[in-house]
């Protein structure tokens, strides 16, 4: 059986506010769209039916499991895959990059896509917002990794950038931002005392992923409070942050020392029902 070019899959739940704008822009990529959706309860699936995509609906537990799921689904009925979220808008240079990367067709290498946050409806210049995520690789070259929170894709080729970037739509009010990040932060709390494997490795020369999680990896061995201080420093001044002005404030403070000193202590928290 000969194998369709792409998959651009998609991982949906109560997505209706953007999915529109998200499979549109896919949709300049490839027809072949698959929704893998965790049972939303609003119009997420009606919409994404309008626009012809494939639709699959699978009960949540991870991440990693949903995202290895439908790797393996697509292995073997597809050359290449693209992995987005619900929230994430392709632009127009990245759409015209990815294009040529199929048309040549040569399956030697995995793809980096830089991503460029949008918080509290400001795109976030400074602060260490904008990372490098792989999305794009041959089938049966590549997974995701065996962790419950701040998953990466793993792959067996050697990883290249490509130029364009890929917005994230934080569409979220504060309510429902934190909410969400709270939820993660249990997953992050469980995640220090369980151990993962088949992870990305943490390598300061590396890519900038592997250079990431060697940082975060090396900060991780902090007091409690100190860690997550230590990366609001980083992100508020040593990357400047603070020129992204108030909202720069707010995600700098959230992310990193709210929500650091949120997963350890519910990490400690665990240490101490075990005694």
């Amino acid at each position: 059986m000969n194998k369709k070019k792409i998959a651009i899959i998609i991982l949906t739940y109560n997505s209706e506010e953007i999915i529109k704008k998200t499979i549109t822009s896919a949709k300049k990529i490839s027809k072949d769209i698959i929704i893998l959706d965790s049972f939303s309860k609003d119009k997420t699936i009606k919409i994404a039916k309008k626009l012809k995509c494939k639709i699959l609906k699978r009960k949540f537990s991870n991440y990693s499991d949903q995202r290895n799921f439908i790797i393996k689904k697509c292995n073997n009925l597809y050359q290449w895959q693209l992995h987005i979220d619900s929230d994430e808008i392709l632009s127009e240079k990245l759409i015209k990059n990815i294009k040529n990367i199929l048309d040549v067709n040569v399956q030697n290498n995995s793809y980096l896509i830089k991503r460029h946050v949008y918080f509290l409806h400001k795109k976030l210049l400074f602060g260490g917002a904008a990372n490098w995520h792989l999305r794009l690789f041959p089938s049966k070259s590549s997974t995701c990794e065996d962790k419950k929170y701040d998953q990466h894709f793993i792959s067996k080729l050697r990883t290249k950038k490509i130029k364009g970037p890929l917005f994230d739509f934080n569409i979220k009010n504060l309510n429902d931002w934190t909410n969400t990040h709270n939820k993660w932060s249990s997953l992050a709390s469980n995640e220090k005392v369980y151990s993962s494997v088949n992870l990305v490795k943490s390598d300061f020369f590396g890519n900038n992923i592997e250079r990431n999680r060697f940082i975060k990896n090396t900060i991780s061995y902090l007091p409690i409070g100190i860690k997550g201080f230590t990366l609001f420093v980083i992100k508020y001044f040593l990357l400047l942050g603070f020129l992204d002005g108030k909202v720069g404030f707010i995600y700098a403070f959230l992310n990193s020392f709210w929500f650091h000193t949120l997963s350890d202590a519910k990490k400690f928290e665990l240490t101490m029902g075990n005694k």
